[in-house]
């Protein structure tokens, strides 16, 4: 890793020859050719990725639709939450003309979820060098068991606790103008409008204060440079979807 003299003298020199960019866009610049870092170096992170993977047991079992626990078909046989939050499955007939061309229609079920999600990843300077708050996290469909997501990834059901669990980690980053946060990134994105109607996410990346210090990360949480996690992209299936989509609206 960089020593903090190499830091300051490449932040000297990009401030010189590139006079256009912002302070935040050089720090995000060293972070993503930063490849290696003291505190989760890439070899580490596979050995605490395999360990979590060994901690948990996760079985899936396919189940009929009319067993779910608190899901309903109503009167148009579409599938229901009781809470009548989260989404609902139902079918949509789609017709589309282009340009005067003959009319194309077709038949499909879609996730009809009108809400706005949170997508959002934490990062803070350490030495001088910007790193990023990432989880590694579990879903039903994912391949791999644990696959590298943002720091905070809820949709608004799950947010305001209609599942009747927790808060998500580290939500109070994302919905505060507290003075030691700074935003970096807040993008609304539609989400696969083939399988969700009008669902969107709010993109984000935050800023904490390198002096503010960030309580009771969980152990399934580390921090990692930019260019680590660029690397990471490079493996099928370890750096998630909603990850990658965030990193994306990073604009320098």
């Amino acid at each position: 890793m960089r020593g903090e003299n190499d830091i300051e003298l490449q932040l000297r020199e990009m401030k010189l020859n590139y006079p256009f960019l912002s302070d935040q866009s050089i720090d995000l610049i060293i972070s993503s050719l930063i490849e290696e870092n003291d505190f989760m170096p890439t070899s580490k992170f596979y050995r605490w990725l395999e360990l979590l993977n060994k901690e948990i047991i996760f079985e899936v079992e396919f189940i009929g639709l009319n067993k779910l626990n608190n899901w309903y078909f109503d009167e148009k046989k579409n599938l229901r939450h009781i809470s009548k939050k989260f989404f609902s499955i139902e079918g949509i007939k789609v017709e589309m003309e282009f340009n005067g061309e003959a009319r194309k229609s077709w038949d499909q079920p879609i996730i009809n979820q009108p809400e706005i999600g949170f997508l959002g990843i934490l990062c803070q300077k350490k030495m001088g060098i910007l790193y990023f708050l990432i989880q590694a996290k579990i879903e039903p469909g994912n391949i791999n068991k644990i696959q590298v997501s943002p720091t905070l990834q809820a949709t608004k059901s799950n947010f305001t606790l209609i599942h009747g669990g927790k808060t998500p980690p580290f939500l109070e980053y994302f919905n505060t103008n507290s003075k030691f946060i700074r935003i970096i990134v807040d993008q609304l994105q539609s989400e696969q409008g083939a399988r969700f109607l009008k669902k969107r996410n709010r993109n984000m990346i935050v800023e904490v204060d390198e002096d503010y210090i960030i309580e009771a990360i969980p152990h399934n949480y580390c921090w990692l440079t930019l260019g680590q996690i660029k690397n990471l992209m490079k493996k099928e299936n370890l750096v998630n979807m909603d990850t990658r989509t965030v990193l994306s609206c990073i604009q320098l």
